[in-house]
């Protein structure tokens, strides 16, 4: 074989290795992309799950606290004369800073022509931070459930639009932090004036 010829046969093999570590690093930079999109999707997987744990912890939370208001009665929530109830009193008029934990409903405003107003914002982790463990809306709630949730109550008074009888919403509102911003569950529970000039039969409802 000539010097020529070695030549090209040394050309040809240094462009095979020069063509296999191009190839190589392609691979690399594809396998290294693949796994990013593993690894984002895992974060973000985690990040759904979290989400939805805590919602549904939320849920229940808010669940517990509207079996409570209903165990708890009409009466005993909105009070009666000569007897106030949970949601009356100084405890209705929070701080600016509570009252943003309603997620806005602490600046609802009725329409023209509608009869209705927010009657109170009730903090509820503070009430029962200070009441005794037989005067709490929820005597086993959790420590853990302190430090992550927030439940305030707000209570809507109208009149019912066929007979005028007061009907009481209250609105239980769980929220908590996540990934800098407040999410919010919230449940509903209406009590109705059950007196001889409410719904004329006694019984709550």
């Amino acid at each position: 074989m000539d010097s020529t010829s070695r030549r090209r046969v040394r050309s040809i093999r240094a462009s095979q290795r020069g063509v296999s570590l191009i190839e190589g690093m392609t691979a690399s930079v594809v396998l290294l992309i693949g796994l990013m999109g593993v690894f984002q999707g895992l974060i973000v997987a985690s990040r759904q799950n979290s989400s939805a744990n805590h919602a549904t912890r939320a849920s229940g939370i808010a669940s517990q606290v509207r079996g409570a208001l209903d165990t708890l009665g009409r009466d005993r929530v909105i009070g009666v004369p000569g007897h106030a109830g949970l949601l009356t009193g100084a405890a209705c008029a929070p701080s600016s800073e509570v009252a943003a934990l309603t997620g806005g409903l602490e600046k609802l405003k009725p329409a023209t022509g509608e009869v209705w107003s927010v009657h109170c914002i009730f903090d509820l982790d503070a009430y029962e931070r200070s009441a005794t463990s037989a005067n709490r809306l929820l005597p086993g709630y959790a420590e853990a459930d302190f430090d992550r949730y927030r439940r305030v109550l707000a209570m809507i008074e109208k009149p019912d639009e066929v007979t005028g009888v007061p009907i009481h919403q209250v609105i239980i509102v769980v929220s908590w932090m996540e990934m800098a911003q407040r999410r919010y569950v919230r449940q509903y529970v209406s009590f109705y004036d059950s007196g001889p000039f409410g719904n004329e039969t006694n019984v709550e409802i």
